[in-house]
């Protein structure tokens, strides 16, 4: 008996490998061998210490894998039991690893909607946001290798950034530590509104579920003002030709009146003369409770100047009974808006610190304790509330209700709707204590 066996060469699918250490997908080559005598071994020659080898899977499927794990080249040889030999070789990238210029310092916003570019030093482009951090403190825009950080509120959290090759950064610490309180100094020139259409977020199905979308019995408004000068009609808060609070028509309001105006003039009542002072900060409140009768206004409307209840004296007409307040509905588009209404000549005239909507009934009480700042921790019943203290030239202020959805309030000129931005200019400094009681 004579026995034969053939003899072949050790032959690979492939002799060159490029790998890129720390990516996924591509950190790994196979290496089959095609044909070969059996009784494989491996020799690895790495002095990068670039590659982990595998070899696992040498005896039963005749292949193994090479993992990348630094930058470097690297060579395998394999022999079968012939002495037949055949050599594999890697060159492995490590990507390079991204940097910015904020890595050291973190980065710091001294205003409350101010912004900071942060530049990406290195890395291998095609950048995005990985983590986006506390997304109510910040706002991020990645273009090209910069990053633009924009703040939403006080407080410090942190973000990375991937690129193309999935390296992460490390986390980019961001503090919004306003230096000062700011107010809005609208005059004569400016004007801001919102639209409650125009709400967004997580929460927005269940606050619409809780509010009827927005058709509230039960409401309270805030809005904290100084008041530098009277003009005709001149707005406060509201929705024009439907609900809205705002100065006397008498002598351009020569005699500091307020008055809340419903559909087509059907409600409109008014406070006596000197409602409000000039130059001065002023915490303005209307209560509105649509289970009370229509003649019953001064309790189904209540107003209250510094925490104390105004009577509504002058001129009275109840003519529509309220059963609820719709904030979409009418004019000027279902806008709610302050410091402006139907044309260019209602502007107020004055500053503005902070408003709040809610879709409950404020106390007494309660506005007197929260009227310069919002005390409360998750207050019930907020629906809306926005901090006029910026701090930056911006368009619009952003949310302040610490909640599952938000409402931007736009910033106008006062003969237009468009969206203008708010010079630091008019920024104003507000007063460190309490100036009413």
């Amino acid at each position: 008996m004579v026995n034969t066996a053939a003899e072949f060469e050790l032959k690979l699918n492939k002799t060159l490998f490029t790998l890129y250490s720390q990516v996924e997908g591509a950190d790994e080559a196979i290496v089959k061998i095609y044909t070969g005598n059996g009784g494989y071994s491996l020799e690895v020659v790495d002095e990068n210490n670039c590659i982990e080898v595998d070899q696992s899977t040498l005896e039963d499927s005749e292949s193994f894998i090479v993992k990348g794990i630094a930058q470097g080249n690297a060579e395998v040889k394999i022999t079968d039991r012939k002495g037949k030999e055949a050599f594999v070789n890697l060159n492995v990238i490590a990507p390079k690893q991204i940097t910015t210029d904020a890595d050291e310092k973190g980065v710091l916003i001294n205003a409350n909607q101010g912004s900071r570019q942060v530049k990406i030093l290195t890395g291998n482009g095609e950048y995005q946001i990985h983590d986006a951090g506390d997304s109510k403190i910040i706002r991020l825009e990645v273009y090209g290798n910069i990053v633009t950080v924009t703040g939403r509120k006080a407080g410090e959290t942190s973000f990375t950034l991937i690129d193309a090759k999935k390296q992460i950064s490390q986390p980019i610490h961001v503090v919004i530590a306003p230096e000062k309180r700011w107010y809005m100094n609208l005059g004569r020139d400016y004007a801001v509104w919102t639209h409650f259409g125009e709400m967004t977020g997580d929460g927005l199905e269940s606050i619409k579920a809780a509010t009827n979308d927005f058709k509230l019995k039960k409401m309270t408004w805030e809005l904290v003002t100084r008041i530098d000068g009277t003009n005709w009609l001149q707005t406060f808060i509201g929705k024009e030709g439907y609900f809205i609070l705002r100065g006397g028509d008498w002598e351009n309001n020569k005699g500091r009146q307020m008055e809340l105006v419903g559909i087509s003039d059907k409600l409109k009542l008014r406070t006596g003369h000197g409602a409000f002072e000039l130059g001065a900060w002023t915490h303005i409140a209307l209560v509105v409770d649509c289970s009370k009768g229509k003649d019953d206004y001064n309790e189904k409307y209540k107003l209250y100047i510094n925490g104390k209840q105004l009577q509504w004296t002058d001129t009275h007409k109840t003519d529509i009974d309220y059963s609820e307040i719709d904030l979409c509905a009418g004019n000027d588009g279902g806008r709610v808006s302050i410091g402006k209404a139907s044309d260019n000549r209602r502007f107020l005239d004055g500053a503005i610190l902070e408003a709040r909507i809610w879709y409950v009934c404020r106390t007494e009480e309660q506005l007197k304790a929260n009227a310069w700042n919002l005390e409360e921790v998750n207050p019930e019943g907020l629906l809306a509330r926005w901090d006029f203290s910026a701090g930056a030239p911006v368009a619009y202020i952003e949310d302040g209700t610490n909640s599952d959805h938000e409402l931007l309030m736009h910033i106008s000129k006062y003969d237009s709707w468009n969206a203008t931005e708010f010079p630091m200019s008019r920024f104003g400094e507000a007063p460190i204590e309490v100036p009413f009681k």
